[in-house]
């Protein structure tokens, strides 16, 4: 055989061998985005076709797409509906710091999500040219997160027989009730809730049930509304998503087992956490000169951000002030604190305090000059931390960051506070002091980091693989 017809050989058996994709990722927010581009970028990057489509929710975030290597991307602009009544995630995060977010009443900020899924799903299935064009590409597997199931009727309604759902959260309660697994809410933080960990006492337990089961039957709620969307356009018979979901072939969560806490699971349960975390990227990734001389200036730097979604300018005064007299005590340490506004005056009179509005986080995370860090307890940042190796204190404000904060609690590598900590000084002295001079939660970060690091299986092969068990 010759070099050219070996050459062609070998051409002709990847691209016989890949699989056409179909990933479904809405813009609405960054980290569930972040999670979807990665496994389309994990798949291309594995030989795969994969196509990114990306329903447009929240017009500011309309280009923040994730994928990288995948250049195959269709956005769906938002319907004449949506522009003429918009919602945006951004509208409703000045309450995240005066409310409880984890309560029944708390959940009413959902209401946004729900509004926005049932009306992309009206423009998906308005949207005939847009569908004709999708079908035409004759995809192998669908993949797509279960908050909303528009997509699982989209890749039903295209003919595309084997699907995968990806969730960016630890667990999705509501997903694992329709897939069957077991719930085990005595010993299983439920994804929303506040309870402290593993460890129960009664009222824990009913806490936990009682959000549990709210929440399952919340989403249950979105979920139909989404149903007599799609229903009205293919037909009263269509399957919902009581069907659509325990129909798929496997589910991805973005969970670590030697991070979460333990639960029982089915064999379609597939723990692919960290994936969003490219721990060689990060190494290589260099601070400005700027971030460079704030880390040198004393013997410590703490580093301190709230996410994207609950901005530090928008927290209370008395909030403020509290950390402002934390930083104050520890004359010997330099805080990094995130803050989006340009209105700085509050804090004139810190000297050991650096204001930015945008911080490389990662890399900071990486830099031994950083001695800790001050997290919302958002899953992306919780990964980073753990990978990363970094004593923290979180201060979780909303929705899955208590779970991910107490995660991390109990593995000795961080401290939880409340929000309405943020009123007591003392107690916040208190936790900044221990973990910036208590050893112990460096050596066990460092430990925890060692262990997920040295994973026998990478999340990234476990994606390959498992889509390509279910695509062949």
């Amino acid at each position: 055989m010759t070099l050219i017809n070996l050459f062609s050989f070998f051409v002709l058996f990847a691209f016989t061998d890949s699989l056409k994709i179909l990933v479904y990722s809405p813009a609405f927010a960054g980290s569930h985005t972040n999670f979807m581009a990665r496994i389309a970028d994990t798949l291309t990057e594995s030989g795969h076709n994969v196509t990114f489509f990306v329903p447009i929710f929240d017009e500011a975030r309309s280009n923040q797409l994730g994928v990288k290597l995948t250049k195959n991307v269709i956005k769906m602009e938002r319907s004449e509906e949506m522009k003429l009544d918009p919602v945006t995630m951004d509208n409703v995060t000045s309450s995240f710091w005066s409310i409880n977010v984890n309560s029944k009443e708390g959940h009413s900020l959902f209401d946004p999500v729900h509004k926005l899924t049932v009306q992309s799903c009206r423009s998906l299935f308005s949207n005939s040219d847009l569908l004709e064009a999708l079908r035409s590409h004759e995809y192998d597997v669908g993949i797509a997160e279960p908050m909303m199931t528009c997509s699982l009727a989209l890749f039903r309604h295209l003919g595309i027989q084997k699907v995968v759902l990806a969730s960016s959260c630890p667990i999705f309660d509501v997903v694992m009730a329709a897939m069957g697994e077991p719930a085990e809410t005595s010993y299983v933080p439920a994804i929303y809730s506040s309870v402290s960990g593993d460890q129960m006492d009664f009222a824990d337990r009913l806490e936990n049930y009682d959000m549990y089961h709210f929440m399952v039957n919340r989403y249950g709620q979105v979920f139909d509304d989404e149903a007599k969307v799609y229903r009205s356009f293919l037909g009263q018979d269509f399957p919902d998503w009581r069907d659509l979901i325990p129909d798929a072939s496997i589910h991805f969560t973005n969970s670590i087992p030697y991070l979460d806490f333990p639960r029982p699971s089915i064999q379609k349960t597939i723990d692919i956490g960290g994936i969003t975390v490219d721990v060689a990227q990060i190494e290589s990734l260099k601070l400005s000169n700027e971030f460079k001389a704030i880390l040198e200036k004393r013997e410590k730097t703490m580093f301190i951000s709230f996410g994207s979604m609950a901005k530090s300018f928008e927290m209370p005064q008395n909030y403020k002030g509290n950390l402002l007299k934390v930083f104050k005590s520890e004359p010997n340490v330099t805080f990094i604190w995130k803050y989006e506004s340009d209105d700085v005056r509050f804090a004139e009179v810190v000297e050991n305090l650096e204001l930015v509005k945008w911080a490389p986080q990662t890399a900071l995370l990486n830099d031994k000059r950083l001695s800790a860090f001050l997290s919302h307890g958002g899953l992306g940042s919780t990964l980073e931390t753990a990978f990363l190796g970094k004593p923290t204190i979180m201060i979780p404000i909303f929705f899955d960051q208590f779970r991910n904060s107490n995660m991390l609690s109990r593995l000795g590598t961080s401290i939880t506070l409340l929000k309405a900590d943020l009123r007591n000084a003392d107690k916040l002295r208190t936790a900044f002091h221990q973990i910036l001079h208590n050893d112990s939660f460096q050596r066990n970060a460092e430990h925890v980091a060692d262990v997920i690091r040295n994973q026998p299986i990478k999340p990234k092969e476990l994606v390959v693989k498992y889509t390509e068990f279910v695509g062949k």
